[in-house]
């Protein structure tokens, strides 16, 4: 989960440049908040999850995915807030917004997509067949 932060901050970065200079060439500066806004939505979401792994990776793998799903739930809120307090304001650009979203959101889909098919994880547990004799059943 850490590499998903220093990926995810570098990531963040780059795409918050690239999408205010697309989006003050577009429109302005209200093209260059709008981007800014839709790249930060997507970035804050992915360092929440991060962090709660992060937090939440010495539990069980139950307490894990409530915690993550708890988590999702809590941001969805979050999102239906920030949407209705930003609705009718004309300080940005409601396009450059909505296209860098989707392509951050996409993005960072995708970086956690990639970090997690290159971890390491056992799909079995090791310590769990020392006490059956190497045998199988054990009766």
């Amino acid at each position: 989960m850490l590499r998903v932060l220093r990926l995810g901050l570098l990531g963040a970065l780059a795409a918050a440049a690239v999408a205010a200079l697309v989006g003050y060439a577009v429109d302005g500066g209200a093209g260059a908040v709008g981007g800014l806004l839709g790249i930060a939505v997507p970035v804050v979401f992915l360092a929440v999850t991060a962090l709660v792994g992060l937090v939440t990776v010495r539990l069980a793998p139950q307490q894990l995915a409530a915690a993550v799903m708890g988590s999702w739930l809590i941001k969805i809120i979050l999102l239906v807030l920030v949407l209705w307090l930003l609705q009718g304001r004309d300080f940005f650009s409601t396009w450059m917004f909505f296209g860098a979203f989707l392509v951050g959101t996409f993005g960072f889909l995708a970086l956690e997509a990639m970090v997690l098919y290159r971890a390491r994880m056992a799909y079995v547990n090791p310590e769990l067949g020392k006490d059956a004799g190497g045998g199988g059943g054990g009766r």
